[in-house]
């Protein structure tokens, strides 16, 4: 794992090497081992580097280039069967010089081209590749999203860096919010791609390539994620084959010339990886888990619990209130706002995973948007059977006094038969008349009445309306949240802490047989994630294979409740600072924190967004 940057010039004006240093420095903790800097003999395109070594730790520095030095390469995450690759590209002619993973990309895109190379990674990448005799750039990103890439054009260069603080180096670059953007943060909770808080920046898409050459760009997608109806098959031999390929998912993933562990929370996902894992290292795998000092977030026990079953070398730590001091720190590196705090316990899990002298850790994400495993894929079965009543009848029961979460009350009561609109509506922080009195009045007048960036979610969804309602929104949700807020944090925090963070559910193997298969392996009654229940069976205790989700908690909303934050926080809500940024009514953020804490429910979020633009504001100062 590591950082990749770089600047293209579109107008022949050179690149230096003290410029693509200045962005390197900028993301160093994502790469503490090694660095480099390639610039072209026209100085037309920059490529810079910080590596964290995992394989090859000796011969593996970047950038590379191939035999002519004609090709050269940044390259940031891992390719799991480059030992394969390898083999094909050297029955080829093509002489590797090292034992790098990434070399195998570098001549796979000698022999495939970009689109070829891609379609045969295994693994999850982001790279940069400069084609002198083409004079091409070639910037890619993994069909998942897992690694990041982030783009910028600005007085005829094309900006590229894993994070926008390396864009950000160069003084030139404008910090300016976009407004919209921010909008749809403070309605889905997370920015979606592909824009970014800052305006002029992007995101590239997941499972897509841009090519630039004679001052011409282009975007490609090289892959789908393919949730259309799979053939019938017995039960007992999909079961078989989806445990063979998580086996297989997650042997290639224990390739490492240094300490590898596993983040263990109790639960199915990561007990899964665990219990794997061990198996097919032979050895007792080093777990880290995260308690709560808040005995409701609590899963402490239960990670431990299981830890002692699998026999695992366990490193629980605890989470208290004041690990929130963290947040501003921890925006340094989300260089976004969002309506949740997760990634401060997220930041110290792998933080505990460095303190234990752990390189490499696996992690459990994935497996609920494969398999349906969050409460809203459980509540939309049940509310789609409640659509077709008359609106009166729904909007009695959204307003009854039945046990049913906000959410559920809101989908109840919109009505939406979309499913775009639908999924908007389970991850929707607040009202909209809420959100849109707590901007200040000449804000508030500039939004979009309709937002364009979740609009485009249901182009998502564009050929795929015969497909069932649950795979309509697994299809929706891959593309969207899991890209845009679960792998964000997952790469943003491990980083941090020069932590690579790998992720067996995320294979495209894996996906290629399992995102089509009949929803009642995948949500069956009020059991989530059946199929992998299934294949767990004598492989993990029952206790741990049975149990519903909980989910990684934060406690965000009752450490907002306290009376008094951390000075940092009370400066940040503050009048007098709410005024000097303008994006917010003072009077509003006020009301809205004293009926939170009062108890008054679903305004935690809200006002979490609200606290994190504000950090983001001063952090970046924008």
């Amino acid at each position: 794992m590591c950082g990749i940057s770089g600047i293209l010039s579109l107008t022949g004006a050179p690149v230096t090497a003290a410029e693509i240093q200045a962005q390197t420095n900028a993301i160093i903790h994502r790469g503490p081992d090694q660095g480099g800097v390639f610039v072209s003999p026209g100085h037309t395109c920059g490529l810079g580097i910080r590596r964290l070594s995992i394989i090859d730790v000796a011969g593996g520095q970047q950038p590379l280039s191939n035999e002519d030095q004609s090709i050269h390469l940044v390259y940031n995450g891992e390719t799991y069967n480059h030992l394969d690759l390898r083999r094909e590209l050297k029955a080829a002619g093509h002489r590797p010089a090292t034992r790098s993973d990434a070399e195998a990309v570098l001549h796979g895109y000698e022999q495939w081209g970009a689109a070829g190379v891609l379609r045969r990674l295994r693994g999850m990448v982001a790279f940069a590749l400069w084609d002198e005799p083409r004079r091409q750039l070639v910037l890619a990103r993994d069909r998942f999203g897992i690694k990041p890439l982030y783009t910028a054009q600005h007085a005829g260069r094309l900006y590229f860096a894993s994070e926008i603080k390396a864009i950000l180096a160069d003084p030139a670059i404008p910090r300016r919010l976009n407004l919209p953007v921010l909008q749809a943060a403070l309605t889905v909770g997370f920015v979606p791609g592909p824009a970014t808080i800052f305006e002029g920046i992007s995101k590239l898409p997941p499972a897509h390539f841009l090519l630039a050459a004679n001052d011409h760009i282009q975007i490609q997608r090289y892959w789908t994620p393919d949730f259309h109806p799979a053939p019938p098959r017995p039960a007992a031999e999909i079961t078989a084959e989806f445990l063979a390929l998580l086996r297989e998912s997650v042997r290639l993933r224990l390739m490492s010339e240094v300490p590898l562990g596993a983040l263990l929370s109790g639960g199915l996902d990561s007990g899964a990886l665990a219990a794997l894992a061990q198996a097919e290292s032979g050895r007792p795998l080093q777990t880290v888990s995260i308690g709560f000092e808040q005995a409701g977030a609590n899963e402490a026990g239960l990670a431990a619990e299981l830890a002692g079953r699998l026999e695992t070398r366990h490193h629980p730590v605890t989470f208290s209130f004041g690990d929130f001091g963290d947040y501003p720190a921890v925006m340094r590196h989300l260089e976004s706002p969002q309506c949740s705090a997760t990634a401060v316990p997220i930041g110290r899990l792998y933080r505990a995973c460095r303190a234990a002298g752990l390189t490499v850790a696996l992690t459990g994400e994935g497996a609920d948007e494969l398999l349906g495993g969050y409460h809203w894929h459980r509540g939309d079965a049940l509310a789609r059977r409640l659509l077709g009543h008359p609106p009166v009848l729904r909007r009695l029961l959204a307003r009854s006094p039945l046990p049913m979460s906000a959410a559920a009350r809101r989908v109840l009561q919109r009505g939406h038969r979309n499913p775009a609109l639908r999924y908007r509506d389970w991850l929707d922080v607040a009202d909209e008349s809420l959100r849109r009195n707590l901007f200040s009045a000449g804000v508030s007048a500039a939004l979009p009445g309709e937002n364009p960036l979740l609009a485009a979610w249901a182009g998502v969804l564009a050929g795929l309306d015969h497909l069932p309602p649950l795979q309509q929104m697994l299809a929706l949700e891959t593309q969207t949240r899991m890209v845009d807020f679960i792998n964000f944090e997952v790469d943003k925090m491990s980083m941090a802490h020069s932590v690579e963070a790998r992720v067996p559910f995320l294979d495209h193997k894996l996906w290629e047989f399992a995102a089509g298969l009949p929803a009642k392996f995948k949500l069956r009654g009020r059991t989530e994630k059946y199929l992998l229940r299934q294949a767990m069976r004598g492989i993990l205790p029952e206790a741990t294979r049975t149990r519903r989700k909980k989910g990684l908690a934060s406690p965000y909303r009752a450490w907002l409740r306290a009376e008094r934050l951390p000075d940092w926080a009370e400066t940040a809500l503050s009048a007098g600072e709410l005024r000097r940024a303008g994006l917010f009514n003072p009077a509003a953020v006020a009301q809205l924190r004293r009926a939170h804490r009062a108890g008054q429910p679903g305004l935690g979020a809200l006002l979490m967004g609200v606290l994190s633009t504000q950090v983001w504001l001063d952090v970046f100062g924008v």
